[in-house]
């Protein structure tokens, strides 16, 4: 039996690994709440049908997402909300409050300060990484600067966490990180570092539509192409000829 030698450079074929967004209907009926919100129903997301809003921080088969607001309990709840997004929830923070849930998750030590304009919109004023599958997918316009959130600065975890932690959307002129995501199992967190949950005027329909989007989202592998192989026969073949053509431009210097 001939072997087989698998030759990527050779086909001159790029690969590339890393998630694309499924843009998957709801098969959960429950919206959870942990800590309060003013903001719910149609008020909050759209594009999704309605959702049962239940109170709660410990989420179960029947939680579509897991909303964490400002005032919910974080501490000690950690390995519950890991096992949840490795099941494929959503996990969406609020305000100040995205790096102390990603440290009880993950176990880092990582701070955030308030920023922006309290104007309460989920929906960034700068798209980052706009190629980025879940843009791609939800192709919103961004919220005029005047109009953006206050909340946490989400540079360092995206920095810290070395491409795990993908930056969605940010604050003009500040040019600071107020969204941004990781998947986990088949769940996804989004670290949001916006006021979402006030019910203060100027949210907009934009914000209602990347509400729904994130409650929604659900990221799935890169199928992958099998890399060609080539007979080792033919490679050595291949090989003696790259080595004439080497042979004969040394003669001609």
């Amino acid at each position: 039996m001939i072997k087989q030698l698998a030759l990527p450079a050779l086909a001159g074929l790029v690969f590339t690994l890393g998630g694309a967004l499924e843009a998957a209907a709801q098969t959960r009926p429950d919206l959870m709440f942990c800590g309060s919100s003013t903001r719910t129903g149609t008020d909050l997301y759209s594009g999704i049908g309605t959702l049962n809003e239940v109170s709660g921080c410990t989420p179960d088969s029947n939680t579509q997402a897991l909303l964490i607001t400002r005032n919910g309990t974080i501490a000690g709840n950690g390995a519950d909300w890991l096992a949840y997004l490795n099941n494929g929830g959503i996990i969406i923070t609020e305000w100040n409050i995205p790096e102390n849930v990603y440290n009880e998750i993950y176990g880092t030590s990582y701070t955030g300060e308030s920023q922006g304009n309290c104007r309460d919109n989920v929906m960034p004023s700068v798209i980052l990484n706009p190629s980025d599958p879940f843009w791609i997918a939800n192709p919103l316009t961004p919220v005029d600067p005047a109009d953006d959130s206050c909340g946490s600065d989400l540079q360092d975890v995206v920095s810290g966490e070395g491409g795990t932690v993908v930056a969605l959307g940010g604050r003009d002129p500040e040019n600071t990180v107020s969204l941004a995501y990781r998947t986990q199992g088949s769940g996804v967190l989004f670290l949001s570092g916006a006021d979402w949950q006030d019910s203060d005027s100027g949210y907009t329909d934009s914000s209602r539509s990347l509400f729904g989007a994130m409650i929604t989202a659900r990221f799935t592998p890169v199928s992958v192409a099998p890399v060609p192989a080539l007979p080792l026969g033919l490679l050595g073949l291949l090989g003696g000829i790259l080595g004439l053509v080497g042979l004969r431009r040394l003669r001609r210097q």
